[in-house]
């Protein structure tokens, strides 16, 4: 009998062409293995890597992890932890690698991941427990437990003759950005902090780059409510959205859900991950909930391997790219 080939872990640069179709392959349903979401963080400076466990030269785990290099520190960003066949292998090849990288700060996040536990490693400096909230759309009524009150919304959007649109319109991404920035000002005027400076740059990146894709509820011209979704061949991830306070008051942001998940189902997608919300957002987390999905119970965390300077500097930038990260942008009781 032939003793079974070891597992291993390999770390690729420049993984565009045929290794990332095997990434996306793995996981269609994640918009962030995806060769468009790749380009698209390079084109904001990142350097994409591929992160996976190889048997026999098969792929059995992987995913993109995103590297930048500042003044004081190197950081590799895993943006959505794959499911993994032999995690002591990962975790052991990760950290080897950040070490022959001189990479010090390591941030492992899980955003679309279908599970996630990150073990204790040397270096943490904060970890935190999340939630995502997943419609199975192959699912024969994937909105039948909708809530009652994103019910009443629904009719009463759909009574003003509000429709949604889809676009790729770049200049669709500036709206937008102004409506997320209206959502933020809900929240802060309820005593609540969060940024009002959000800029379309990231929103028009991931557009023109083919990563994503937007949804907008529109009364005559007036577009009330808009979510920025993230695609890949068969799933979808709503990445942001915000919603005017006329749209607040025409139920257009859960009239917007409920149609964006319409019709990607008609488009083949066959998961709607709705994204998580922070713990600071307790509307947001009502909201995504009232539209009865499965709740997937994810982790997050964050490893530093420098000075104690460079963690400083690198804990202030990283609350600067919070608001652009999946779920972290646009929120209000009942924006999406």
């Amino acid at each position: 009998m032939k003793n079974r080939m070891p597992v291993e872990f390999h770390a690729e640069p420049d993984p565009f062409g045929d290794l990332c179709v095997r990434v996306s392959a793995l996981v269609p349903t994640n918009p962030f293995y995806t060769a468009t979401y790749a380009k698209a963080q390079q084109s904001l400076g990142y350097h994409p890597w591929i992160l996976c466990l190889k048997e026999q030269g098969r792929m059995r785990s992987a995913c993109i992890a995103f590297a930048k290099a500042g003044r004081l520190n190197r950081v590799l960003e895993v943006t959505s932890l794959p499911a993994l066949a032999q995690p002591e292998v990962f975790w052991k090849g990760l950290l080897d690698f950040c070490r022959r990288s001189g990479i010090t700060r390591l941030s492992v996040d899980s955003f679309g991941s279908s599970a996630a536990s990150i073990p204790a490693l040397p270096g943490e400096h904060a970890r935190s427990d999340r939630c995502e909230y997943v419609l199975d759309l192959t699912a024969s009524e994937p909105l039948r437990n909708l809530s009652s009150n994103h019910k009443r919304n629904i009719q009463r959007a759909a009574a003003s003759g509000q429709r949604v649109k889809c676009t790729r319109d770049l200049v669709a991404c500036e709206v937008h950005a102004q409506l997320i920035r209206a959502s933020m000002h809900r929240r802060n005027t309820r005593g609540e902090a969060a940024p009002e400076d959000v800029r379309p740059d990231v929103f028009v990146t991931l557009v023109r780059h083919g990563a994503a894709e937007l949804y907008q509820a529109v009364a005559g011209t007036n577009i009330l409510s808009s979510v920025l979704v993230l695609r890949a061949a068969r799933g979808a991830y709503y990445q942001s959205a915000g919603t005017s306070p006329e749209g607040m008051e025409a139920g257009a942001s859960p009239f917007l859900i409920r149609e964006t998940a319409r019709l990607l189902r008609e488009s083949g997608v066959e998961m709607f991950n709705l994204g998580g919300a922070a713990p600071s957002n307790p509307g947001l987390r009502r909201f995504k909930a009232g539209f009865g999905p499965r709740e997937v119970a994810l982790q997050s965390a964050e490893f530093h391997f420098g000075s104690s300077l460079a963690h400083k500097v690198g804990t202030a930038a990283r609350l600067v790219r919070s608001l652009l990260l999946p779920g972290n942008a646009g929120a209000s009781r009942q924006d999406g």
